[in-house]
Formats: C-alpha cells, structure tokens, sequence
C-alpha cells in the first residue's frame, strides 16, 4: 500500500487512508487484494486506485469465474431427435389440425 501515499501527507491522513482500504477490502483474501492491485497498476499506472476501484476488479473478477463455472456445467442435451414413427404422427396430426384453419382461396371472375 505504500505505493499509493504520498510522502508528503501527513500521518493522520495516512493512517485515514489505510483504514478506509483495510474496512472496504476486508471481506476480500490477501491474495485477491494483491491481484486486484497488480491488475490496477496494469491497466492504470499513473492513477491511484480507491478501494471502490479495487473491489470493482475483484466483483467482476468474481461474476466472471462463476460465469465460467455455470457455462461450463451446463451439458447439451443428449437428444438424439424424433423418430422417423414420431415425425409421421406428428405431422399427421399438425396437417388435421391446420386444415381446419386453411381456406381454399375462392375463384374470381375475370
């Protein structure tokens, strides 16, 4: 975190600072907070982060390994499709039930 303080604040703000990363980070393990930090320096390395920017990182970070997760779990169905019997049901049954609805078109005098 010293890379983030200027030496020329004083102690008060110092101490100020660091207790407002150490409240907002807290949930988070060290090894994420270094992460996300080295990620910030990355992507910005004239800008000092706020703890908002770094729990951004690590929450999208996060919702991006669970994404990947739940994609990966998720199996294709094993369908092998209809049968050649079902299809002919079928469609014999969708032609009756259409031609209910289908009209011949009436000839018209020319």
């Amino acid at each position: 975190m010293a890379a983030y303080f200027d030496p020329s604040e004083s102690d008060e703000v110092k101490a100020g600072l660091l207790a407002w990363f150490c409240d907002e980070l807290q949930d988070w393990t060290h090894e994420q907070v270094v992460w996300a930090l080295r990620s910030w320096n990355r992507e910005n390395p004239r800008r000092r982060p706020t703890p908002g920017d770094i729990v951004a990182l690590l929450k999208k970070a996060r919702g991006e390994k669970i994404a990947r997760e739940r994609a990966a779990a998720v199996q294709p169905d094993d369908h092998a499709g209809m049968s050649r019997e079902d299809h002919q049901r079928v469609s014999a049954e969708m032609s009756d039930k259409l031609a209910a609805f289908i009209r011949p078109m009436p000839k018209v005098a020319e």
